[in-house]
């Protein structure tokens, strides 16, 4: 969710447990499992976006508070990224494991502009930095997938666009825009979470005022059609992450399946609670995990609930 305007898996299956069992460089280390639960270590922080890079096996999470992001090992071992400074409200986040590049979005605060951050994953310096603004007046971004080829699509919760950013060109544009991206509250929550459909053949992107998900076609991004949902009544979707051929859309307190026929022009909803605050998702080694951020209950100046944490939330549980 945008600041300005506003759980177990079980055990992995046998033959990814038998993958994961030796180091992926080839060492021959044997790996620990992920754990179930990393509790964060700040009290404020506000953390919205999460991600894991598989290489390293190390989650990162932002801070919508501050402007930093932390990295937390398979071991629960949390050291800083980048640190805070407080010139941004840092949200949605992405791996390029392959690039070895950590994407994230940039709010301004106080005024200041929008903006995309890629980091090298390596070495946390700050590689390519987009201005929204220089895109489309007012550009803003919520969260961001990337593409087989290391692609960006963002969102824009304020403006019913979405851009896309090539970091090997540092060039930018608007790659769709619709009015029914906009949200009909007029507080800037419209576009959020957004996914690539596992044929890599569309994007799926998520409004959250009122809840509806929206099917945006690739490469050229011309046919958007709104999702065809059944079953449970979807809440009001911030992240958005795919697990095994199904979206999961996470809300304050649930994440809902979305489970899509072929073309992902329709789904079937099927919600399950959760614990409140949450944001947004990733997929880490065939689990789904989610962070706990307060991020209403930030924007509505009520008491946080801590600690911060990331989860692994329970698959099973959607098919009771």
């Amino acid at each position: 969710m945008r600041i300005k305007t506003f759980l177990t898996a079980g055990v992995l299956a046998l033959t990814a447990a038998c993958s994961d069992s030796d180091d992926s460089r080839g060492s021959g280390v044997p790996v620990t499992p992920l754990l179930e639960r990393y509790e964060l270590s700040s009290p404020d922080s506000i953390p919205e976006g999460v991600t894991f890079d598989p290489r390293e096996r190390m989650f990162y999470a932002t801070s919508l508070q501050g402007g930093g992001i932390v990295k937390i090992d398979a071991a629960g071992q949390e050291s800083v990224f980048h640190p805070a400074d407080n010139r941004a409200q840092v949200g949605g986040t992405k791996v390029d494991a392959e690039r070895r590049r950590l994407w994230a979005c940039a709010q301004g605060v106080d005024g200041g502009d929008s903006r995309v951050w890629v980091f090298d994953l390596d070495t946390a310096e700050l590689s390519v930095e987009f201005f929204l603004g220089a895109i489309s007046p007012g550009g803003s971004c919520n969260d961001l997938v990337l593409d087989g080829v290391g692609i960006a699509y963002v969102t824009d919760p304020a403006n019913p666009n979405l851009y896309r950013l090539d970091p090997d060109t540092g060039s930018g544009a608007i790659f769709a825009t619709d009015p029914r991206f906009t949200d009909v509250t007029g507080l800037s929550l419209g576009l959020n979470g957004i996914a690539i459909s596992p044929d890599g053949a569309a994007l799926i992107v998520a409004r959250f005022a009122p809840p509806s998900l929206f099917r945006v076609s690739l490469p050229d991004g011309d046919a958007i059609v709104p999702v065809t949902l059944s079953g449970d009544t979807l809440p009001s979707p911030d992240g958005l992450a795919i697990l095994a051929g199904d979206l999961y859309a996470v809300s304050g307190s649930s994440v809902s399946r979305v489970r899509p026929n072929v073309d992902f022009s329709a789904g079937e909803v099927v919600n399950v609670p959760q614990i409140s605050g949450l944001s947004t998702a990733t997929v880490a080694e065939s689990g789904l995990y989610v962070i706990k951020s307060e991020v209403v209950n930030f924007v509505l100046l009520r008491p946080i609930e801590t600690p911060f944490e990331i989860f692994r939330v329970n698959i099973d549980a959607f098919e009771q």
